[in-house]
């Protein structure tokens, strides 16, 4: 067996329902990296400094208030997001620079216990089966009266998605804690019935199409408490806020404390939207830049600028895109079968609410993490 198939055997062990959905077929065969990613103590140290920073930022009323103005009043049900995180890149000079905030990050749960596999400490003070409390806090911030009986996990066609076993993994843990607890496909709207809280793994973060109709619905109406949701997204996961975090103009309007603006600052890339009015300055740099869609998830149509060719750059101008300066990922060098290789790698930090709750590290080759990459995969971080 590989390693990705002991995983799964060590997780069948410990978790034996696991077995009853034949889950091998699958799991990337490259879904764990035999090695980890060895990191500065201080790092770890920036990582919670980050998440408290933006927490602060998100709360922060002047803030709220500037986004508002901006966008629209939108629905705040008074939650926030199960499963957030903050990946970062890691620069030569052990610096922190962020990719993205994620309001629906996956791997916590597998994270965790691939540490347990590897026997690697986990690197912060969190236990899977805090998760509870993250759950039940999600019901009280939402002012949800009812006791947690009923957790719905959905996506669009879970069983399709790559880490579908994380999704079965939860399953089973909240079955373990006495909970009702099951998998539906955002299409299967009458398992929804009685839910208390529907943990969303949907990408259509502002529930925008025909398929997420009744979860706006439910959204709006508290029905259930639905978590992560899309003023959470606008908060803190909508790439178009880098536009405005770049900006002095932004910090000077909302007036925010300036420590933790200096914090944010620090571990932000300098982002722009590309426009008509800007096209020609932005294609001369664009060497140097990373092109990203205003909205989308992971590394979905995401272009190096060197790469890209006349044609292509004139359908970002179209689609106004953003032109993000170029951070480039971290390097190792490991051992292989076939020798000495170099490999990237970023860190994915989670956190509820402004509380750490652990690393993990995604090792690749090529341009983007894509569990494709012999050799690389999900893996431990050791701050040291």
């Amino acid at each position: 067996m590989n390693l990705s198939q002991n995983f799964y055997a060590y997780l069948c062990q410990k978790y034996p329902k696991l077995q009853d959905e034949a889950l091998e077929s699958v799991i990337a065969r490259n879904l764990l990296s035999p090695n980890h990613v060895k990191l500065p103590s201080h790092l770890k140290s920036e990582v919670i400094k980050s998440i408290k920073a933006f927490q602060s930022l998100r709360d922060f009323p002047q803030y709220q208030s500037f986004m508002e103005k901006k966008w629209g009043k939108m629905f705040d049900p008074g939650n926030n997001s199960l499963f957030m995180s903050y990946d970062f890149h890691v620069t030569p000079a052990n610096e922190l620079k962020l990719i993205e905030i994620n309001t629906n990050a996956s791997f916590l749960g597998l994270g965790w216990e691939m540490n347990q596999f590897f026997n690697k400490s986990w690197n912060a003070d969190f236990n899977i089966l805090e998760l509870k409390n993250c759950f039940l806090n999600e019901l009280s911030l939402a002012g949800y009266s009812k006791p947690l009986k009923k957790i719905v996990i959905t996506d669009d066609k879970p069983v399709n998605q790559r880490l579908y076993l994380e999704f079965v993994l939860y399953r089973e843990i909240f079955k373990r804690m006495g909970y009702e607890c099951i998998v539906a496909d955002l299409s299967e709207t009458e398992k929804f019935h009685d839910a208390d809280l529907i943990y969303n793994r949907s990408t259509d973060f502002y529930f925008e199409e025909p398929l997420t109709a009744f979860l706006k619905e439910i959204y709006l109406s508290k029905k259930s408490v639905v978590s992560p949701q899309p003023f959470e997204y606008r908060l803190l996961a909508d790439k178009e806020n880098f536009i405005d975090w770049s900006t002095e103009e932004f910090w000077n309007e909302i007036q925010f404390d300036e420590t933790n603006k200096k914090i944010i600052q620090a571990v932000l890339p300098k982002t722009r939207i590309l426009t008509e009015q800007n096209r020609d300055q932005i294609w001369s740099e664009r060497k140097h830049l990373f092109f990203k869609p205003k909205r989308a998830f992971g590394s979905k149509s995401a272009f190096r600028g060197a790469s890209v060719a006349h044609k292509a750059f004139e359908d970002l101008v179209k689609n106004q895109s953003l032109a993000q300066e170029i951070v480039p990922p971290g390097e190792f060098v490991f051992e292989t079968p076939t020798g000495p290789q170099k490999f990237k790698y970023d860190i994915r930090c989670y956190a509820y609410r402004d509380q750490y709750q652990g690393t993990i590290g995604r090792i690749y080759q090529g341009q983007v993490t894509n569990l494709r990459t012999e050799g690389g995969g999900f893996a431990p971080v050791v701050f040291e």
